[in-house]
């Protein structure tokens, strides 16, 4: 009986530990790369390290005008995002992996957003409520592409057998690669395209950095942290990023090495987690370092244009073409 509280407690913060560091590792090596894309030198890939630390031991500053969810939606924040943590799939089954989490995943990312934009509007400045404003706006616009596919691809991989519907432990049992037919290979080329988007506006680069738009409503929804709270913040984005990128590498590249050298238990854990964050490195790559690179902002206006007209169709059509074949 203790041992079934012990070992997932003990397995959630030793996954927590290293995706932080996995994390900010990324965020320095994504400024590295952005950098020399742009002919410049970029920090050290380690500096994301040094100013949270920096940062968690800066005064923090306290709004005269802000209320006590101030300080709080920062803790709740990265308390959701640990919590989240159990639920990712991260090359292996989640650690509280049960039938039906992935409405438990979905609730635990959107809660992270919510929770910044309470603490935004908490403070009382009004650029931060423009920015929580339009985190809430982009919010409502990107998720329903991404239920609409992630819900369809785990019913059909359900057809295919599987021990739990609609858990995030299904896609290393099937994946959406085996369902084999040529309408289910073209769905699933267009719901990569649309996870890569939402990837994209989840984790705020390029045409979707709007809610933050530093160069017109400083920073938005952080301008009025300081210290440790913008220090728990900062952790708490790079986690997120990691973990959204981590359910796209499930779901479309989910294949572990550790079959290949015959390893099992821990050590095969630690080795499908290690090539989990290689894939999610270069998922992260393409969807962030190249795509914010090359791209500027889009109006608040057009890019609720953008995901629903474009990505939330693609979703609706992706979604059928993979059904198509069970429907028929």
């Amino acid at each position: 009986m203790v041992s079934n509280v012990v070992y997932p407690i003990a397995g959630l913060l030793g996954l927590y530990t290293f995706v932080s560091l996995a994390s900010l590792v990324w965020e320095g090596i994504d400024r590295k790369l952005v950098a020399r894309m742009q002919r410049r030198i970029g920090p050290p890939i380690l500096q994301p390290i040094y100013d949270f630390l920096k940062l968690a031991s800066k005064e923090t500053i306290i709004p005269n005008t802000a209320n006590y969810m101030f300080r709080a939606a920062p803790v709740l924040a990265l308390a959701t995002a640990i919590a989240l943590l159990a639920y990712t799939p991260m090359g292996f089954t989640p650690i509280l992996a049960s039938k039906g989490d992935v409405i438990v995943f979905i609730y635990l990312l959107t809660l992270i957003s919510f929770f910044k934009m309470l603490g935004a509007i908490s403070s009382g400045n009004p650029y931060a409520k423009i920015g929580a404003a339009r985190e809430a706006t982009i919010m409502v616009s990107r998720e329903p592409a991404m239920m609409l596919a992630i819900f369809t691809i785990m019913w059909r991989i359900g057809k295919l057998g599987v021990e739990e519907p609609f858990s995030m432990g299904t896609f290393y049992q099937h994946n959406i690669w085996e369902i084999g037919t040529p309408m289910s290979f073209v769905g699933a080329l267009i719901l990569l395209y649309v996870f890569a988007v939402w990837l994209a506006s989840e984790i705020e680069v390029g045409f979707f950095n709007i809610p933050d738009a530093e160069e017109e409503i400083a920073e938005g929804l952080l301008v009025e942290y300081s210290g440790r709270y913008l220090a728990l913040l900062k952790l708490t984005h790079s986690i997120k990023a990691f973990i959204s990128a981590s359910l796209v590498v499930a779901i479309f590249f989910p294949w572990g090495i550790s079959g290949y050298f015959g390893l099992s238990g821990l050590s095969a854990n630690v080795v499908d987690l290690l090539f989990h964050t290689l894939k999610v490195f270069v998922v992260l790559f393409v969807v962030q370092s190249v795509f914010r690179a090359v791209t500027g902002r889009l109006k608040i206006t057009q890019a609720v244009d953008f995901l629903w007209k474009n990505v939330f169709l693609a979703s609706l059509i992706g979604s059928l073409l993979i059904a198509m074949e069970v429907i028929m």
